[in-house]
């Protein structure tokens, strides 16, 4: 091999890691209590849905259910809201954790009460607008306590939030799924006010 194939195998070798810095995983979704005493959280979302407004913002729901507990009536639930207001892109927005691009919401509803997290953080997207499938990380994030009722206990505090995010491009199953936690998450501490 001469040195310009050598030069030309390097360069393309420089340029696909380049490339692909921007590929790499920043593994499963992770809700990090900033005091280490506390457990760190890895919610396993099975349902996610996203869509592009037409302000450009990227509007992410994701949801899971845990399995009701032994004698209660209702599972435990858990659900991230998050808006993307503006894409990074390389030379021309910023591309550091340390930035703001996005608003988080992380929403608990269990069978004693609600809690509400909310918080800012910096989010990479991987696919085209309107791709069938949106793969996007969360490379850094704050959350905290913001509400709360019934018998919420708040295991968490300050936490920081960090890890990938999957899902599929579907505005109405967005916009419902959305609205319909809110509401659940507003009757839920409002039917408590008055027990």
């Amino acid at each position: 091999m001469n040195s310009l194939a050598r030069f030309a195998a390097v360069l393309t070798g420089a340029a696909f890691a380049t490339f692909c810095g921007g590929c790499k995983s920043f593994g499963p979704l992770t809700i990090k209590p900033v005091h280490s005493s506390a457990v760190a959280l890895e919610p396993q979302f099975t349902e996610g849905f996203y869509r592009v407004t037409r302000d450009h913002t990227y509007d992410f729901y994701l949801q899971t259910s845990t399995a009701a507990a032994k004698g209660k009536k209702a599972a435990v639930k858990q659900i991230a809201i998050i808006r993307v207001f503006w894409r990074p892109i390389p030379g021309i927005t910023p591309i550091l954790s340390s930035s703001i691009n996005a608003t988080i919401r992380y929403i608990v509803i269990t069978p004693g009460g609600v809690g509400m997290y909310q918080g800012g953080g910096f989010v990479r997207l991987f696919n085209a607008r309107g791709a069938r499938v949106m793969h996007a990380a969360i490379v850094g994030g704050d959350l905290r306590l913001t509400g709360a009722s019934g018998y919420f206990k708040d295991a968490l505090g300050p936490s920081r939030i960090r890890g990938n995010i999957r899902a599929v491009h579907s505005a109405m199953k967005e916009i419902n799924l959305a609205l319909r936690a809110r509401r659940a998450a507003f009757a839920a501490s409002y039917v408590d006010r008055f027990k």
